[in-house]
């Protein structure tokens, strides 16, 4: 006797009944539950859940540590030279300041320089606070152009006659100029005779190396100063 096995009647059957039980009862659970959420209450979730996970990483991001320095992008220190390029300007300025000062204090008449050395020499001028102390820097204005002569015989510039000629006009109309302001106060200093003396001494030698007009100016310059040291005012 043989395995029984149920027919083929039997098993479609039993399935099929089977099947619609299971449908049957799925459909009163879900009647059981409703027809669900409605679609309003979808769209709020939906869009509270995404608030939510914003705020989250908003604060995981404030949390994080800063980004190490080493990822950021290296500037490159300057070279000592670049460092040290306004102190060397300054210098090279300085230096150049220094020298143009030199250059046009020795200047002499008919250099490039000597109308910047007579404008310097106007300033002082005209800052003296009293008839003294201009009368002071016009002896010294004086003095200069003492000096400018005979430096001007001894290097044989080109129109040295002319330029000589225009430097003792200077020389007299300056000694004048200062004596004059010390002849106002009705007395002369001791600084005016010791000025007169020494521009006697720097003068005369020079009267052999002029030509006869401006050997007669520093003749007649020389006898206004001399009145200056004889009369002992």
């Amino acid at each position: 006797m043989g395995w029984w096995r149920p027919s083929r009647w039997w098993r479609g059957g039993w399935a099929t009944r089977t099947g619609a039980r299971v449908v049957a009862r799925l459909a009163g659970l879900r009647s059981l539950l409703g027809p669900g959420p409605r679609p309003e209450f979808r769209a709020g979730l939906r869009e509270e859940l995404l608030r939510t996970h914003a705020a989250e990483r908003a604060a995981a991001a404030a949390a994080a540590p800063p980004t190490p320095a080493a990822h950021a992008p290296r500037r490159r220190r300057p070279s000592l030279l670049v460092r040290m390029r306004p102190a060397l300007v300054f210098a090279a300025l300085l230096v150049t300041m220094f020298g143009l000062g030199v250059r046009t204090h020795h200047a002499l008449p008919g250099d490039v320089l000597y109308p910047l050395k007579r404008a310097a020499e106007s300033t002082v001028l005209s800052l003296a606070y009293d008839d003294e102390e201009r009368a002071q820097r016009e002896m010294d204005a004086a003095r200069q152009r003492a000096e400018e002569t005979a430096s001007l015989l001894t290097a044989g510039s080109p129109g040295r006659h002319d330029l000589i000629t225009q430097t003792l006009d200077d020389m007299e109309s300056t000694t004048r100029a200062a004596l004059s302001r010390v002849e106002r106060r009705g007395e002369a200093s001791g600084e005016a005779r010791r000025f007169a003396r020494e521009q006697h001494t720097t003068v005369e030698p020079l009267l052999p190396k002029l030509d006869r007009e401006n050997r007669d100016k520093a003749n007649q310059y020389l006898s206004y100063i001399d009145t200056m040291t004889a009369s002992g005012r």
